[in-house]
């Protein structure tokens, strides 16, 4: 009964509560913006997996993204990734798609605190297209729980990444998302969370619910 509410427990417990809260609510508030994904990967041999995705954006950054990379377990808790980026934003008077093509690769680094992750990724990726060109670096932490609930595993966790411009040689804007990704089989993944997109240069708060589900080849 004690280790049961030790203080560590009981701050897990918490934290945890909070990270529930704020994905369960991130459909209350009036949102502005809406995003949705399906991404598919597929272990091909000698530790790579070929990860392909493609989704829409509604209301604010309306428009269609796609992504084609590759990722490779480098150790246990060392991932690295590299891949292609596509975001296809509706053109200003509403007639077709702009294209802002991305280069990227990332570095990701995963530490367990007790029954805490937490993940560290460092992503650099070109930019080229009619949106914008040059290079950028989006650092990342997660900060994950895995939950047993009703004999399901949920993952409720939180992440920030900002997003610096070489060319601008200043921090553009910040995402911060929450949500909770739900293994319904072994192979099939669903992420509802909440988007926070906060633009340095125009002072401005996007915001709005993010869904994705992934399924594993």
């Amino acid at each position: 009964m004690n280790k049961f509410f030790s203080p560590t427990r009981l701050l897990s417990y918490g934290l945890t509560a909070i990270l529930l809260l704020n994905a369960s609510l991130c459909f209350a508030a009036e949102e502005n913006l809406n995003f949705m994904m399906l991404s598919s990967s597929k272990n091909i041999g000698n530790g790579y997996t070929l990860i392909g995705a493609a989704g829409d954006i509604h209301e604010e950054f309306a428009g269609k993204v796609a992504y084609l990379g590759v990722a490779k377990k480098a150790a246990s808790d060392l991932v690295w990734r590299a891949g292609y980026f596509g975001y296809y934003p509706k053109s200003i008077n509403g007639n077709g798609y702009r294209e802002d093509h991305r280069l990227r690769g990332s570095l990701s680094y995963t530490v367990k605190l007790d029954e805490w992750k937490l993940m560290h990724r460092s992503r650099v990726e070109y930019r080229m297209g009619q949106v914008s060109t040059g290079l950028r670096y989006r650092p990342a932490v997660e900060l994950s729980r895995t939950l047993s609930v009703a004999q399901s595993m949920l993952i409720p966790y939180i992440e920030v990444e900002p997003f610096y411009d070489f060319h601008a040689d200043k921090l553009t804007l910040t995402l911060l998302t929450a949500g909770v990704k739900w293994p319904v089989t072994p192979n099939i993944i669903l992420n509802i969370g909440h988007m926070n997109v906060f633009l340095n240069e125009e002072h401005r708060h996007v915001k709005g619910p993010i869904l994705g589900l992934h399924i594993k080849l």
